[in-house]
């Protein structure tokens, strides 16, 4: 009797925690595995999401099943969901139904997520499967789903296919979809592949809550026969037109990948890997170069980083260099992708697909890159080895730290222009000069390192009857007396530059080794390519003020160099203070001239210049610029933009990444009351650096107030950042900029 009793309450139990019975077997069963982390601890965003997956009603259509596991973080705001112990529940109705107790585990456990998905599969049953995973990515190195109560415990891709594996146990999902940061990639995908027909993930951060549960599920109940191509496609529309339309309007990327044609693409990535690899060993500087010129996905300012780079602008970038395996690479990743949506301002710099490419990981993770990509198998991953390899080890010293960049144009609307580009423009003017005069009469130190100084007229117009060794007339021949002084200059620069470029063989001799004359890879910057972005910068300038300066390299130090930036300072207290790298430079790679424009003028918070970083060039010609700052006492980074015509506002806040390297989903909107203190970075004469805080701001009922406009009165200095291979920065000796 006591055995039967026993048997029954067993049963009971059992009942009491499966998915209500439903008529008939569902169209669709989704799957979310809610590893809520310090998302749900400290705002609640895992929560809502619940909110909204029930207001879909799509668990109580009666045709698509809804369960979730819920896990990871110290505290649930809502529902009563437990903080210590993982739990299934069925989203079936008004509120979550719990259905089973699945013990202490962490969420970032292969173990934990199999238990789910044999869970799941067994006890609803559906024609089509869907799997959420849900929680902070970081990419395919550091992966996704850390436990908050389980620290530094997340899903590797090795381990989300061991999971996969073992739960699906042979059955294959219809989708499997990333609501997390950072989690589009190749390899991702690749792996999704071997379990799911198609794979939902974003190459950018993943903003606040995520998905657009109502406007993704609703329609699914209402159409459960509809296909997983097209709940991907509603999947991508409703969270990027949230994206879009949301407070803080968040960069946000989301695609569809079909498995059927991802094979092709790890095929093709893995013969432009065979291919690149090779060339390392002689031509690191060039490879390193076109790795700089590509925007990394969910960049900040943290030495943590993702290196995920778009499949096609990466394919771009290296076309010159192995046109045949980047036709193929980008034919193949463009093939695979079956849906790709943008917002707006990162239009046209993600297609949908993104690969690994190290570079600021390479510095700072060496063994993380290692353990968790470097012993994967396939040609790619051996490239991620040497690359990474190769920047760690590399001798790339450079000596130009002790150097000051050269006033080349100074003009501030008003006074006569000066500096260098004047002074040979003084020597020249309603005279004849020869090459020798011109030098000594200002520009000596712009042809340092040019053996011919003849070769400088190439570009001039000619005048009848002259000879290398004179002006023809005047740099500013042909034009009207009255001409603008900055269209003057752009002129001369242009002309000056045109004879830089086609001198370039006296200053690299043919017969010695170099790596930044290798045709269609680090060519130089044409005339007409420095005339225009001289003339783009500047009028979109709202200033009248025009500031240009040159450094000229050493050849070894041009050897070394993967990026120069012009960095504006301000002088404090014996200290350099940080205000950041908002101009535009450029790098002539044949002659080892660096140009870095500035117009004056700088964003404001009441009145104080702001640390400004800029991140990209939006569609347009907007800019894109984070701003370092510790909001209610936490450091974060202020989101802006400028706009083409000058003005400029901020977009919200981020903290970028965490300790661990996973990215914090998206920005949060900036409240009245909230405490805002600008975070500079403060160098003494030594070089050693420390954090500087400016005065804290209170965010007024109205927002913020971002305002582009000149200095205010100060002493600054204007510098070069110059990056080496290895991605050290060294900064050139200021020159005084002074205002006021």
């Amino acid at each position: 009797m006591k055995r039967r009793w026993l048997c029954l309450l067993v049963a009971l139990a059992l009942c009491a925690f499966t998915v209500p019975a439903r008529a008939a077997q569902a169209k669709w069963t989704v799957l979310v595995y809610l590893c809520g982390s310090d998302l749900e601890s400290r705002t609640g965003q895992a929560s809502e999401d619940i909110r909204e997956m029930l207001a879909s009603g799509a668990g109580a259509s009666g045709a698509v099943n809804v369960l979730a596991a819920t896990g990871g973080s110290a505290r649930w705001q809502a529902y009563g969901i437990s903080g210590s112990h993982v739990q299934y529940y069925s989203l079936n109705g008004d509120a979550p139904l719990l259905l089973a107790e699945a013990g202490r585990a962490s969420m970032g456990s292969a173990d934990t997520l199999a238990a789910f998905l044999r869970y799941g599969l067994a006890n609803a049953p559906a024609e089509r499967t869907a799997l959420i995973l849900w929680d902070h990515g970081g990419g395919p190195v550091y992966g996704l789903c850390e436990d908050e109560n389980y620290p530094g415990d997340a899903l590797t891709l090795p381990e989300l296919r061991d999971a996969l594996a073992r739960g699906l146990n042979g059955a294959r999902l219809d989708l499997l979809a990333f609501d997390a940061c950072l989690m589009n990639s190749l390899d991702t995908c690749a792996l999704a592949a071997d379990f799911a027909d198609y794979t939902v993930s974003s190459q950018e951060m993943v903003y606040g809550r995520g998905f657009d549960y109502v406007g993704c599920l609703a329609p699914l109940a209402a159409d459960p026969g509809m296909d997983p191509l097209a709940l991907g496609e509603r999947i991508v529309n409703t969270y990027i037109e949230g994206s879009a339309s949301g407070r803080t309007r968040d960069t946000a990327t989301m695609s569809v990948v079909r498995s059927d044609a991802v094979n092709d693409a790890v095929r093709a990535a893995d013969a432009f890997a065979a291919a690149l690899t090779p060339m390392l060993a002689e031509r690191m500087a060039s490879v390193v170069r076109l790795r700089d010129r590509l925007t990394s996905f969910g960049e900040f300012l943290d030495e943590d980083a993702s290196d995920l780079v778009d499949v096609q602008t990466l394919c771009d970038a290296f076309s010159a260099l192995l046109p045949e395996e980047c036709a193929a690479l980008k034919s193949a990743a463009g093939a695979a992708v079956a849906v790709n949506a943008t917002t707006p301002d990162i239009a046209g710099q993600a297609s949908g697909l993104s690969l690994f490419m190290p570079y600021s990981t390479a510095r700072q993770d060496y063994a993380g890159i290692m353990d968790r990509y470097g012993n994967q198998p396939g040609e790619y991953a051996a490239l991620v080895t040497a690359l990474t390899d190769g920047l760690r080890d590399g001798n790339y010293a450079m000596t130009a730290a002790g150097q000051s960049a050269e006033p080349f144009y100074l003009y501030d609307g008003q006074s006569e222009p000066t500096g260098a580009l004047c002074s040979i423009w003084d020597g020249l003017y309603g005279d004849t000069a020869t090459a020798q005069q011109v030098a000594q009469s200002g520009g000596g130190s712009i042809w340092a390192g040019l053996s011919d100084l003849g070769g400088i007229w190439s570009g001039l117009p000619a005048a009848p009857g002259a000879t290398p060794e004179a002006t023809p007339g005047s740099i500013w021949a042909g034009l009207p007396a009255d001409t603008p002084a900055p269209t003057q200059a752009a002129v001369a620069l242009a002309n000056i530059w045109a004879g830089l470029t086609s001198s370039s063989g006296d200053y690299y001799q043919s017969d010695a080794p170099n790596q930044n004359v290798q045709p269609g890879i680090s060519e130089a910057a044409t005339p007409d390519a420095v005339v225009t972005a001289a003339r783009d910068y500047f009028s979109a300038s709202t200033l009248t003020t025009q500031s240009v300066y040159t450094l000229q390299l050493t050849r070894d130090d041009l050897d070394h160099l993967a990026a120069a930036s012009g960095v504006l300072f301000r002088q404090a207290d014996g200290e350099r203070v940080r205000l950041g790298d908002m101009g535009q430079s450029t790098v002539d790679w044949s002659t080892g001239l660096v140009f870095s424009m500035f117009d004056g003028a700088w964003p404001t918070l009441s009145g104080t210049p702001v640390c400004a970083e800029r991140l990209y060039t939006q569609p347009g010609g907007g800019v894109r610029f984070a701003i370092p700052a510790r909001i209610n006492g936490l450091e974060m980074y202020l989101l802006a933009v400028r706009d083409v015509d000058g003005s400029a506002r901020v977009l919200g806040a981020t903290q970028g990444y965490d300790e661990d390297g996973m990215a914090i989903r998206g920005s949060i909107p900036l409240e009245a009351g909230m405490t805002v203190e600008p975070l500079y970075t403060a160098l003494d004469g030594e070089g050693h650096r420390r954090e500087w805080a400016g005065e804290a701001i209170a965010v007024p009922p109205e927002g913020l107030t971002l305002v582009w406009q000149p200095l205010p009165p100060g002493n600054y200095e204007y510098a070069l950042a110059l990056t080496d291979l290895t991605g050290k920065v060294q900064y050139t000796q200021g020159v005084t900029y002074p205002v006021g």
